[in-house]
């Protein structure tokens, strides 16, 4: 499954891509992630990898820290949860890409901004 960019889903998050385990099991803990933009990166073996960021909490209380967004091998994206609407992800971007620290949540950037307040 290839989520596109605002699209909340289910994936496990393990060092290596499928490819390169030695036991290559779909077993582990599944963690909600997003999706943050479109470009993916091929590695040496051929293993896809987005870009995502962790969102343990739900996406309004997530800490928009540039520092906690990962990679992932799209093979180990495993489920489709929800989608953001295209005029939050921006916002989250702009705060991802601009922001300095103290870190907000997206609920926080949204109050700031004067933009969009989601349905959750």
């Amino acid at each position: 499954m290839r989520p596109a960019p605002g699209d909340i889903v289910y994936a496990y998050r393990k060092t290596k891509p499928p490819s390169r385990r030695l036991l290559s099991l779909r077993l582990g803990l599944q963690h909600t992630v997003l999706r943050l933009n479109p470009m993916s990166v091929l590695d040496e073996h051929g293993n896809d990898w987005i870009e995502v960021l962790p969102v343990p909490h739900g996406v309004l209380d997530t800490v928009l820290d540039p520092d906690a967004v990962v990679l992932i091998p799209v093979a180990d994206v495993a489920g489709h949860k929800e989608s953001l609407p295209p005029e939050v992800l921006d916002v989250l971007l702009d705060v991802l890409d601009d922001g300095e620290p103290p870190w907000p949540t997206l609920r926080e950037a949204l109050g700031r901004g004067g933009g969009p307040t989601p349905v959750r």
